[in-house]
């Protein structure tokens, strides 16, 4: 039991470190998109891209919405950091 138990951890391990990767990854993208928007003057808040990009995400997984909605919120928030 000890070694299945240790062998689900090491996965969730691994697969954390893959969604830390892969939100360095977002927050770069971000970076550049802050770049545009400083040059064209454009706002770093866009709610309404946001809201559909959270309606997008919602509609691809089966995980619950306020899940979704949580963990995005804080993704957005940084990249909004990042922006700013």
């Amino acid at each position: 039991m000890k070694e299945k138990l240790n062998e689900y951890r090491n996965r969730i391990e691994a697969l954390s470190y893959d969604i830390l990767a892969l939100v360095e990854k977002r927050a770069y993208v971000a970076h550049l998109i802050a770049k545009v928007k400083k040059e064209h003057s454009i706002p770093v808040v866009d709610e309404n891209r946001e809201q559909t990009l959270l309606a997008r995400l919602q509609a691809r997984t089966n995980l619950p919405k306020a899940l979704v909605e949580d963990l995005f919120e804080v993704i957005i928030k940084h990249s909004r950091n990042i922006q700013r």
